[in-house]
């Protein structure tokens, strides 16, 4: 998550906490920063929701994992261009996103790299298909539907992926 007081990132292990403090640090890097609240903790004002370490492989291989599986909530290849807002706020959006993405994938590449330095299998596993353009709309049934098919898509990916080694 994101140390915002502090300007830097700070990784929490849950061999550090009680289950407890665990999920409430798990809740504090859920916070998709600038659209949900700051927390403040320990006199510390927290956001992130990815705001500056959107997949962290480095940071788990350099805490000594061996393999890593990362599951990304977009397609591999973008198909089809992105309608962009006209509007300030979806504009803001937009752009945001534009961010992270980039931020996506400079921790993949570098993740990737690491994984090859050290010898740690790395699995990516991306969404079959788009899931939507708007990460601020929870529908129970569609989000169910997603969890599924990217399951039944990850499961198949992986069983060719052992076929072949």
């Amino acid at each position: 998550m994101t140390n915002l007081s502090r300007n830097e990132v700070e990784y929490k292990s849950i061999q550090d906490f009680d289950y407890h403090e665990f999920c409430t640090w798990i809740w504090i890097s859920c916070n998709y920063i600038p659209f949900m609240s700051l927390v403040t903790k320990n006199g510390y004002e927290y956001g992130d929701g990815g705001f500056s370490s959107l997949v962290p492989i480095r940071e788990a291989i350099n805490r000594g994992a061996k393999e890593v599986d990362v599951i990304i909530l977009e397609t591999e290849v973008q198909l089809n261009p992105k309608p962009i807002g006209k509007n300030p706020f979806s504009l803001m959006i937009d752009l945001f996103q534009t961010l992270l993405t980039q931020v996506e994938k400079h921790d993949v590449t570098i993740g990737k790299l690491a994984a090859r330095n050290k010898d740690v299998k790395l699995n990516l596993y991306y969404t079959p298909t788009k899931l939507t353009d708007n990460a601020f709309i929870f529908n129970k049934d569609k989000m169910k539907d997603w969890w599924h098919k990217g399951f039944d898509y990850a499961k198949n990916k992986s069983n060719l992926m052992s076929d072949n080694l």
